[in-house]
C-alpha cells in the first residue's frame, strides 16, 4: 500500500506500563495476582481428571481475595481434542494443560498453580487438625453423615463434604460453594501457622502436592497479602446444563466469559 504522508500519521503515545513478569517483583506492585488450585480425583498426582478448579485472585488495591470455582463439566474447545469438559485437560497433559485450559477460558494468565491429589487434600485437612463447616442441609456420602449446623470435620469427612453433588439441589454450583468453604477454612488454619510450621507442613505433603511456588515466594505472598484471610468474596460461573450426544456439559456463553474476565483481570 502507498505510504501515508507524515502529516497524517497518528501521534505516537507512550505505551501503558506493564506489571513485571517476575512473581516476586509483581508482589511489590498493585497488579492483581491469579492463582489456580487444581485437585484431581485420584489418590496420587498425575492421573484421573481435575475434580476441583479454583481460581484465587488477589487484589492489592481493593485488598480483596476473590474465589472463583470453575465447574468441571464446563464445555471448552481443547486443541487437538475438540469439544470436551474442561477437567479433561488434566488427563491430557496434567497441571500444565489444565492451567492453559483455564487461562484460555478466562483470557487471564495464571501467575502460579498448586496441584494436589485427593489423598493430599485429605491429609492437609488432618495435618491442620480439621476444619469447621456449616452444612445447609442434611446428606450422607461414603459413610459420612452431615446435618445442618456448624461441625468440625477431619480429612475423610471433608472429602465427602466437598465432593457430594447428587443430593444438592444446586448440583455442581452447590458443590463448588462447599469446596470454597473448605478451602477458605484450610487457608485460615494455614494462616495461623508460623513460617517454620508452614514449611514443615508443606514438606509433609510433598508426595501429594506440586506447585511452581518456591518456599520464599509462599512466605512473601503471605506477608504482602495478609488481607486474603480477612476480606474475601466468592464468584460463580453462570451457565446451563445440557446433554449433547449423550454427555452432560455445562455451557457458558461468551458474554459470561467476558464478565468473568472483566471481574478478575
Amino acid at each position: 500500500l502507498p505510504q501515508q504522508p507524515a502529516a497524517s500519521a497518528p501521534v505516537p503515545t507512550a505505551a501503558p506500563a506493564l506489571a513485571p513478569t517476575d512473581f516476586t517483583s509483581r508482589l511489590r506492585t498493585s497488579a492483581r495476582i491469579h492463582l489456580l488450585l487444581i485437585a484431581n480425583d485420584q489418590e496420587t498426582l498425575g492421573s484421573g481428571r481435575a475434580d476441583v478448579l479454583l481460581v484465587l485472585t488477589l487484589d492489592p488495591r481493593a485488598r480483596l481475595l476473590t474465589l472463583l470455582s470453575i465447574p468441571r463439566d464446563t464445555r471448552i474447545t481443547l486443541p487437538g481434542r475438540g469439544q470436551v469438559k474442561i477437567n479433561a485437560a488434566y488427563a491430557v497433559g496434567g497441571a500444565t494443560a489444565q492451567t492453559q485450559a483455564v487461562e484460555r477460558f478466562l483470557g487471564i494468565p495464571m501467575d502460579k498453580y498448586v496441584e494436589i491429589s485427593l489423598g493430599g487434600f485429605r491429609e492437609a485437612i488432618d495435618l491442620v487438625g480439621g476444619v469447621d463447616v456449616n452444612p445447609k442441609f442434611g446428606f450422607q456420602l461414603d459413610g459420612s453423615v452431615f446435618r445442618p449446623g456448624k461441625v468440625h470435620i477431619g480429612g475423610e469427612q471433608a472429602l465427602a463434604y466437598a465432593r457430594m453433588r447428587k443430593s444438592d439441589p444446586l448440583g455442581d454450583l452447590g458443590r463448588n460453594t462447599r469446596q470454597q468453604e473448605v478451602v477458605r477454612q484450610l487457608m485460615a488454619a494455614l494462616g495461623q501457622r508460623s513460617t517454620a510450621d508452614l514449611q514443615s507442613l508443606l514438606s509433609q505433603l510433598a508426595a501429594h502436592l506440586r506447585t511452581n511456588f518456591s518456599p520464599s515466594e509462599v512466605v512473601r505472598l503471605r506477608a504482602v497479602h495478609a488481607y486474603l484471610l480477612e476480606r474475601q468474596r466468592t464468584a460463580h460461573v453462570q451457565g446451563v446444563n445440557r446433554k449433547i450426544n449423550g454427555i452432560w456439559f455445562y455451557l457458558v456463553s461468551d458474554a459470561e466469559r467476558r464478565r468473568l474476565h472483566l471481574l478478575l483481570q
